[in-house]
């Protein structure tokens, strides 16, 4: 589908003729005034609109900016003038215009520009949601066992193939990781690379991060918002817990699969989509198919190609490998010496079966990082884990898990109370450290006084009170 340009200039011999120039390229709607233009732009949600600067009635250009801005904050504007208001024209410019053409200008460079304006549009929309996306922790995918170098092969086997793949594997297996992997060498590696949690979305607001939505199209909806699958473009989207979408959802997954094309939410426009969807869970989808919890086809659409990740505990002669990477990414993170390690007690932690997998493996480590900075060397209580979780208890009596909702929603609350209790002794002994000084304590970790205040109030706490 052609992207579509809104020009609105109230003369109409030069619309038209512009409108002919640039119609083999783009889909062009026309309009006479400002307030015809917005109405358009509610109507037809276009991808940049030309905007003449001087236009009859007293009406300016400048004016509209704002009112523009307003209906869809990203959408790209180019200002046409002629050559005796180019000083108003880069005033244009600082009040949002992305640049700004002369009525004598050829139809290529005015194509050029076009091309570039919309293009920066998805620069900058992907860049909101890539930041610090794409190199997170656990950058590597470490391991040495024979089931690991399998996994490895399929990584580069499936890279740079189209179709969709599933990937299972038990909670904390690093099924994103994989996934980041196959980005990675994939020959989409400089396109994005956006993540979705499915669980971690409400229901009722799904398809509008899934697809985005126009403004007005639901209570809140202030403005038109891109959804991931506009983000991802020809990149890879990562649907995460895949087995959490709801009936409604499924459907309108299936529909993309099929089609390579969606709606927005409250829009009628057509939108293609050329992103590689891969999607992840950790219930095995073909006993919810038989449950009549999950649609057959949307599962026969997701099961093009298949990754197993394998669990921690079946390949325990990598556990001694991830736990020196843990403590080096630990201590570089936490800015503090990496220290010795107690061989004996780092090999002890084979005995253990890791039911949280590497994601377990990698908060008990952190945790006993963080608790030894005032030790010799680094020495792992396994008895520890095993009975506390990280030591962390939490207490199930207050409330039936009778459902996968609420083991998701209590498995969220364990993790928080874990990171909220590293992140309390870490913060406590850096204020010990600098007498209370939160000037040069957020200096020694070279961040901000701001940053660390805001640890403080997530952890509910006064550097007074941690002292």
């Amino acid at each position: 589908m052609k992207q579509r340009i809104l020009i609105i200039d109230d003369d109409t011999n030069f619309s038209e003729d512009l409108k002919l120039l640039l119609s083999k390229d783009f889909d062009v709607i026309t309009s006479e005034t400002i307030k015809q233009g917005i109405e358009q732009l509610r109507k037809k949600s276009p991808d940049l609109i030309l905007l003449d600067l001087m236009l009859k009635n007293g009406e300016n250009g400048l004016s509209a900016i704002g009112l523009i801005k307003t209906e869809d904050p990203n959408v790209p504007i180019i200002m046409i003038t002629d050559h005796s208001s180019v000083d108003t024209a880069i005033k244009a410019i600082k009040k949002g215009a992305f640049d700004y053409i002369s009525k004598t200008t050829k139809i290529s460079e005015l194509r050029m520009l076009i091309l570039k304006a919309i293009e920066n549009k998805y620069l900058l929309l992907r860049s909101k949601s890539l930041k610090d996306e794409v190199e997170k922790p656990f950058k590597n995918l470490l391991g040495e066992a024979p089931m690991m170098q399998k996994l490895k092969e399929q990584i580069k086997l499936f890279a740079d193939n189209n179709s969709t793949l599933l990937i299972y594997g038990e909670t904390g297996t690093g099924k994103e990781l994989v996934t980041r992997q196959i980005h990675k060498i994939s020959t989409r590696s400089n396109k994005p690379f956006i993540a979705v949690n499915c669980a971690a979305i409400p229901k009722e607001l799904l398809e509008s991060e899934l697809f985005g939505h126009e403004k007005g199209s639901f209570t809140g909806a202030s403005y038109r918002k891109p959804g991931r699958f506009e983000l991802a473009g020809d990149g890879t989207l990562f649907l995460d817990e895949i087995a959490e979408l709801d009936q409604k959802a499924q459907v309108a997954l299936l529909r993309v699969l099929q089609e390579k094309e969606y709606t927005r939410v409250g829009g009628h426009n057509l939108i293609k989509t050329n992103a590689r969807v891969i999607a992840a869970t950790n219930r095995k989808l073909e006993d919810m198919v038989k449950k009549g919890l999950f649609r057959e086809d949307l599962f026969y659409r997701l099961d093009v190609l298949r990754i197993d990740v394998p669990p921690l505990r079946e390949r325990k002669d990598d556990i001694p490998l991830l736990a020196r990477h843990f403590i080096q990414l630990t201590s570089e993170e936490a800015k503090i010496p990496i220290k010795e390690v107690d061989n004996n007690s780092l090999h002890r932690l084979t005995q253990y079966d890791w039911p949280g997998n590497v994601r377990e493996l990698y908060n008990f480590v952190m945790r006993t990082v963080i608790l030894s900075q005032q030790k010799e060397k680094i020495t792992f209580q396994l008895e520890n884990n095993k009975n506390h979780h990280s030591g962390v208890t939490i207490s199930l009596t207050d409330k039936d898990l009778s459902s996968w909702a609420d083991m998701i929603e209590m498995r969220k609350k364990a993790a928080d109370i874990a990171s909220r209790k590293v992140e309390k002794y870490f913060i406590q002994n850096l204020l010990k450290k600098y007498n209370n000084n939160i000037s040069m304590a957020a200096k020694s970790l070279g961040i901000d006084r701001t940053t660390l205040h805001k640890a403080l109030k997530k952890i509910n706490e006064t550097p007074e009170k941690l002292l």
